[in-house]
């Protein structure tokens, strides 16, 4: 995904875009994160997405497939 320039000229940041070393993801809160993709210690599918597991064991659970998830973080899926 990409980001959509607003007005002011700034990108708004949708789930799935790439930032330098950043992806963004929004939790099941509505509550949107710049994870860097290499700070993702595990991701476990659930019924409802993903759960994402990062430093400090900070869990982050995302309405979007595991597949989906490491698409974002450019993880090979075969």
């Amino acid at each position: 995904m990409s980001g959509l320039t607003d007005s002011q000229g700034w990108t708004s940041l949708e789930e799935g875009t790439r930032l330098g070393r950043y992806v963004t993801v929004r939790d099941t809160n509505g509550v949107l994160h710049a994870v860097a993709t290499s700070a993702v210690a595990a991701i476990c599918e659930t019924e409802d997405g993903a759960l994402l597991m990062l430093p400090g064991g900070r869990m982050v659970q995302v309405e979007h497939s595991l597949r989906t998830v490491l698409s974002w973080l450019e993880v090979g899926v075969r």
